[in-house]
Order: C-alpha cells, then sequence, then structure tokens
C-alpha cells in the first residue's frame, strides 16, 4: 500500500532561475523543459537522479512553489513563441503529494492555455484534476502523454518502484487518456535482464498495452552509474544485488557524454531482448522503438521524435545519458 503524503517531507523553494530549460544535447535537444521538483518522492531504484548534487534524498522534494507565477511571467517576455514543453525529466510530475500535484497541473493549464503543447513521463498516478482540466479545457490535442511501465507484476513494483504507481494504476491511467483523447505512448525502461524481458513478460506486458489501444513502445535496458550502484546497495536485498552485480561482470566503466560514467548492459544481450520483445510488439500490433539515448552502440530512435528533429544518430546518442535537472 502506497505510504500518505505525510510520511514523506516536502520542503519549498521560490525558483530563481529560469523555469524553460533548454535542452543542448540528444533527445532534449531544442526542447523546453520544466522540473517542478528537484528531488522525486517514487524512490526508483535505477533513478540516476536521485544521484544528482543537490538531491534531497529519499522520500524528499524541494517543491518549487511560485513555479505557475514565474512560468507565466516568462512566458508574457517571451518574443518568441515557445513551440513545446517536456515536464519533469529529472523528477515526476505526478508524485503522491497534493501540493505537487497542484503546481504540476496548474503549470500544465498555464501552457494549454496558452495553445503550446505539453509533453510528459510518468510512473505516478494520473490525477483526477489533470483529466478534467485538458477535457473540460479542450486541450487533449496538445497533450502527449508517456507512460512509464516495465512489468506488471507487484512484485517488480515494490522491489523497484515501491512509491509509484501500482501495475493496475498506470493501465488505468493509459484508460483515462485515451477516453478524452489525448495522445498516449509508453515507456519501457530500465528493462532489467533476467527480471523483466522474458518472451513471457514481454507477450503478457505488450498483450495488455494493445488491448488499451497503445500503438507506440520506446524500449531501453538498464544502464549504471556509480550513484545508482550506491542506490542498488542501500535499498535491493541481497539476492538482487547480486544480480545486479552479475548483469555489469565484464562491463567497464566508460565516459558517455561530457561528465558521466556508465556501465551498459552487454550489447548481446540487449540484442536478444529488444528482438524478444519486437517479436511481442509485432504480434500485438505495436510498433517498438529502441531508444538512443541509452544504447549510443546500437541504431535507434529518438525518444522525442514528434517533438523536435526527425532524424537522430547513434553518435548524437553517446552524449545523451544525463538529462538536466533544473
Amino acid at each position: 500500500m502506497e505510504p500518505p503524503s505525510d510520511d514523506f517531507i516536502v520542503t519549498t523553494r521560490e525558483r530563481k532561475t529560469s523555469v524553460l530549460k533548454k535542452g543542448t544535447f540528444g533527445c532534449l535537444k531544442g526542447i523546453a523543459s520544466i522540473n517542478i521538483t528537484m528531488g522525486c518522492l517514487l524512490g526508483c531504484v535505477y533513478c540516476y537522479a536521485r544521484g544528482y548534487p543537490g538531491a534531497p534524498g529519499s522520500r524528499r522534494a524541494v517543491l518549487f512553489d511560485n513555479l505557475p507565477e514565474k512560468l507565466e511571467s516568462e512566458l508574457s517576455r517571451k518574443r518568441e513563441r515557445v513551440p513545446n514543453v517536456l515536464f519533469n525529466t529529472a523528477s515526476d510530475s505526478f508524485q503522491p503529494h497534493p501540493d505537487i500535484l497542484r503546481i504540476s497541473v496548474k503549470a500544465m493549464e498555464i501552457l494549454l492555455s496558452s495553445s503550446i503543447p505539453i509533453s510528459f513521463l510518468t510512473k505516478g498516478v494520473i490525477p483526477r484534476r489533470f483529466f478534467d482540466m485538458v477535457s473540460g479545457g479542450g486541450h487533449s490535442d496538445l497533450v502527449t502523454a508517456r507512460i512509464g511501465v516495465v512489468s506488471l507484476s507487484e512484485d517488480y513494483r515494490n522491489r523497484f518502484e515501491p512509491h509509484a504507481a501500482t501495475p493496475a494504476e498506470r493501465l488505468k491511467n493509459i484508460e483515462g487518456l485515451m477516453e478524452i483523447g489525448v495522445k498516449t505512448e509508453v515507456r519501457i525502461d530500465p528493462v532489467i535482464p533476467f527480471v523483466t524481458d522474458s518472451n513471457e513478460d514481454f507477450d503478457t506486458l505488450f498483450r495488455e498495452l494493445a488491448e488499451r489501444g497503445i500503438k507506440r513502445v520506446a524500449i531501453s535496458y538498464l544502464h549504471l552509474r556509480p550513484a545508482i550502484e550506491e542506490q542498488f546497495r542501500r535499498e535491493l536485498d541481497r539476492f538482487n544485488m547480486r544480480l545486479i552485480e552479475g548483469i555489469f561482470t565484464g562491463s567497464g566503466w566508460e565516459s558517455v557524454g561530457s561528465s558521466t560514467r556508465s556501465k551498459l548492459v552487454s550489447k548481446g544481450v540487449r540484442e536478444k531482448g529488444y528482438d524478444r520483445a519486437r517479436e511481442a510488439a509485432d504480434k500485438h500490433g505495436i510498433r517498438l522503438s529502441v531508444c538512443s539515448c541509452k544504447n549510443p552502440d546500437m541504431p535507434g530512435e529518438i525518444c522525442t521524435a514528434d517533438l523536435i528533429r526527425p532524424q537522430f544518430t547513434a553518435d548524437e546518442g553517446k552524449s545523451q545519458l544525463s538529462l538536466p535537472f533544473s
């Protein structure tokens, strides 16, 4: 059962710097993004953003409570129209806290009321107020939603995504978004070898997604950074930690982009896993895209292709294993 919001610690802070931050690399190049919080309450064990300098720690988030007013001010001063905005590249729009939900939905409403398209990726529970705001305002065609679903297993969720929405809640998110006409896709990330990548895992997941009308899915395997490895050691049981260690045995730390050291699951394991996923996707009439962001050594596609540039190369992906935090 999800802990109540008073089990989390959310502090507020005024946003001093610009709200809209334009990405300069890879998938986010040219896209304006907004982060409502520093830190994230979902507590996903594999989350790289929890290891950022200044991250507030487990069960904690810093909420920029002046963000809606600051966003309105920025929009009024811009000479050129903002073409689109991506929400929460280093957190989640729909974390389980009423103040975070309120600020997220308000910021989205400000943009949509100005006819600015928005996009978000979430593993949280989308609140009723979001659906009412989008459908009531006639904004459905301005929203692209991506639901993060790696597995339909409750055991997986409890181990790796302890405060995220349950699998059933995420499927309900999809149903609600489809019902109001929002373009909805799914992101399967991070796939964990021998945990979520069997033929049965993929077939079950793609069948449930297809039944709810999903036509496009992006996928990528787990990658490891030093901070993520430390989180695994703190938060996983011995069996799962040894499994993670085994996955990356023989993989060295390599510099990816300008500032990150990462380990990738071996290329052979990823290729075979993507083949299994593609077979299941094809069976259920879903288009599967391998994400170039986290597969810089393989052909792939840009995660945000519908928002920005039509072309994206694996070489560009090598500089895109980190996202703007604020």
